[in-house]
């Protein structure tokens, strides 16, 4: 008789999947949109406003975040970053800066 497989634990699942090198990393990093009316965007979802203030970087297994900003009348700018970009900002002191351009 065939005995039946263990179930595997939560945790189990999550020390794998982190072995397996799926892990994400989040780092708190300024982010300055001008204009201050601009909508900020991080990996798709509405983050508020422009202007300057912290925002929550959330690196998936790829080790990289996608940062967009738009606003009427302006065109709109869309980046990726990866956690070493935003590391050596952030040793530097430096802000995520994007500045919109006006339409013609």
């Amino acid at each position: 008789m065939r005995r039946p497989l263990p179930r595997s634990s939560p945790v189990v699942c999550l020390l794998s999947c982190l072995l397996a090198g799926c892990a994400s990393s989040t780092e708190t990093m300024v982010v300055s949109v001008n204009p201050a009316e601009a909508s900020v965007y991080i990996n798709g979802g509405r983050r508020g406003q422009g202007g300057r203030r912290p925002h929550e970087l959330d690196f998936g297994p790829q080790q990289r975040v996608y940062v967009q900003a738009t606003a009427p009348g302006y065109e709109p700018h869309f980046e990726w970053f990866t956690a070493a970009q935003i590391k050596d900002m952030q040793q530097h002191d430096l802000d995520l800066a994007i500045t919109l351009r006006q339409r013609r």
